[in-house]
């Protein structure tokens, strides 16, 4: 996609070259011929005879041989019309309930904590620039120690629902960490799923599940006496305080009827979604709590992904079964439910302005254009991000290519998924940070104020390491304590890739299981990867990510 800048055009073509240092790159003789898929395009590229690529490319796309070196990734660069390969060393990092060791407060976002937990959500567990070299963090004093088997957490495993693939499976899982009970003490809520066919069953093979913390760091599993056990397929949810009464509530996405659980203030839930007026059916996603009309009380957006067509079954080239991709499927109609004060939900969704069907994945509320009004952001899959621009009483308006925030800087829409914010580089306005597809790095969009951002990933370190991930979860918190936001992400591949022994989980999840990165920032808003705390050291498919 385009904008139709003739400079935008200009710094697209000119970047693939400029990115080629040949401190970093070298071009290799090929022992056999490679093949090269993107959407409709196909190239071959043979030994000794490069073929001429016909249609514009992005300027790097991953491919898979096995003749290729260890520590290398091949591109294509858009500069070169021969389509001749480079191949670009990698410094991969060494490779989740996460404790970190430290004395100092920990910061999330804006807020200060006296410590910190870092929840990976439903894991199978066990273009190269000058500014973007591959590198390790080589400075940490910090550990982060995987306590989960010792504190009560079993491992979350996600589920194979049927010998094909079935797509939701690929996408479900997420966590929660609130005080559930009113104790102080931060609780876990974690998302399962069981298979397709539970959805209309009255017994359920999964139910979500609430942990308590009843001492520091010793969690019991007090979902039987809850009534937080929601079995439905679910694939978010959030937490907060819809009827003002100080504790907080409950909100589940799911694929198939979303549900609302009221709080009673010690940790036992009542599903109100019916009494309540909650009705999203279909596939949602992401979910937040925010007052965009300022009345004081918490009304409810809801991401919605696609309409799923599960008569759609798709193979890859060696025949095998694999995931149908995000562009097969229309997307869906978002939901945004007005809080009426008096227990009950209404959708607005159509008069606020937000009548525009898309593949929602994540969402964030903050005031992005600074006029001291709630905006919403949300990350669309293979489509243009949408900035809804508040106006303080529930009425939006669409600016994010204007803004800034709609597509990165060569003009393409990606494949947006989780979205983390913060003030990076410590000029008191918020960052977005993206997460994306492999083959598509995330996307960091630098506020520049007045309501206008600029795509920075590859001055800020985080092009290269982030282009052969699938990212989903993501999360800046202070994870070294020195005083600035880093950047945490959660990663697992949605297409077959080589296959990873892992701790737990079935041999199903091999082939799509990544490490997670921690980022860290230089205090100007520049990040390398860290490879000696301790946060990522197993392989597996992770989806939801929650800090607190």
């Amino acid at each position: 996609m385009s904008n139709g800048s003739g400079e935008q055009a200009s710094r697209k073509a000119g970047s693939a070259a400029e990115e080629d240092d040949p401190a970093f790159c070298e071009s290799r003789t090929l022992a056999e011929e490679l093949q090269l898929e993107f959407e409709e395009h196909t190239i071959f590229l043979s030994p000794g005879q490069p073929t001429r690529v016909a249609a514009p490319l992005p300027h790097s796309f991953v491919l898979a041989s096995t003749n290729i070196p260890v520590n290398y990734r091949p591109i294509v660069r858009e500069a070169d019309t021969s389509g001749a390969p480079w191949f670009c060393r990698l410094n991969p990092p060494e490779i989740g309930l996460a404790r970190v060791e430290g004395t100092e407060p920990m910061r999330v976002g804006f807020r200060s904590l006296g410590s910190a937990v870092i929840l990976l959500g439903c894991s199978c567990s066990s273009g190269c620039t000058k500014d973007d070299p591959p590198s390790v963090h080589t400075t940490s004093q910090f550990r982060f120690i995987d306590v989960s088997d010792q504190q009560g957490l079993p491992p979350q495993i996600l589920i194979q629902d049927r010998a094909g693939r079935y797509m939701p499976e690929s996408m479900a899982g997420g966590v929660v960490i609130f005080d559930c009970d009113g104790d102080g003490d931060l609780d876990l809520y974690h998302l399962r799923h069981g298979t397709s066919a539970d959805r209309n069953a009255s017994e359920r093979s999964s139910r979500n599940r609430l942990y308590r913390q009843e001492q520091p760091w010793r969690f019991v599993d007090i979902t039987d006496l809850s009534g937080a056990d929601d079995a439905g397929y679910a694939m978010g949810a959030a937490a907060g305080d819809i009827d003002n009464d100080g504790d907080l509530d409950l909100y589940i996405s799911n694929l198939g009827p979303d549900r609302l659980l009221e709080n009673d203030g010690s940790g036992v839930f009542t599903d109100i979604s019916e009494a309540s007026g909650i009705d999203v059916d279909g596939w949602s996603s992401s979910v937040l709590f925010a007052d965009v009309d300022g009345d004081d009380n918490l009304d409810i957006y809801v991401t919605r992904y696609l309409e799923l067509d599960e008569t759609i079954l798709v193979t890859n080239r060696g025949g095998l079964p694999e995931y149908p991709a995000p562009g097969q499927f229309k997307g869906s109609q978002d939901q945004l439910l007005r809080n009426n004060g008096d227990g009950s939900f209404v959708s607005i969704t159509i008069e606020a302005g937000l009548n525009r069907p898309s593949r929602g994945l994540g969402v964030m509320a903050g005031d992005l254009d600074g006029d001291g009004v709630l905006d919403l952001y949300v990350a669309n899959d293979g489509e243009p991000n949408q900035a809804w621009i508040g106006d303080g009483s529930a009425g939006f308006h669409d600016a994010a290519m204007e803004m800034g925030l709609a597509i990165n800087i060569f003009g393409q829409a990606e494949a947006g998924m989780g979205i983390a914010h913060g003030d990076v580089d410590g000029d008191g306005l918020e960052d977005l940070i993206v997460t994306h597809l492999i083959s598509e790095s995330d996307t960091l969009y630098q506020n520049q104020g007045q309501g206008h951002f600029e795509d920075v990933t590859g001055a800020r370190g985080l092009a290269h390491p982030t282009i052969d991930f699938t990212g989903f979860g993501t999360m800046l918190f202070d994870g070294d304590n020195d005083g600035d936001l880093d950047l945490v992400t959660s990663h697992g591949r949605v297409l077959r890739g080589s296959t990873h022994a892992m701790a737990a989980g079935s041999s199903h999840w091999q082939p799509y299981a990544e490490e997670d990165h921690l980022f860290l920032n230089d205090g100007q808003g520049r990040f390398r990867i860290d490879g000696k705390s301790g946060f990522a050291t197993r392989v597996g498919v992770s989806r939801g990510l929650a800090g607190g």
